[in-house]
């Protein structure tokens, strides 16, 4: 073979390699993004419960108070 042959094969395939690494490595950058948002959305739900929970105790203790008011 030529040797411009071969260099353009080399830098042809050192290219590929280079994209290809990156893609990998991107890939896994986004996996972990993936489990780091998941567990945001499993906290979000469950404060979203837990304040659900808080108003309803709350209005609980409102009517309790009104009735005690309005106690003779």
């Amino acid at each position: 073979m030529n040797e411009p042959v071969v260099t353009a094969l080399i830098a042809a395939a050192s290219s590929v390699i280079v994209a290809v690494t990156a893609l990998v490595l991107n890939y896994r950058g986004f996996a972990s993004l993936d489990a780091r948002m998941l567990r945001l959305e499993q906290r979000m739900d469950t404060f979203q419960h837990d304040l659900t929970e808080f108003y309803k105790s709350s209005a609980e203790l409102d009517k309790r108070i009104t009735r005690l008011e309005d106690k003779p």
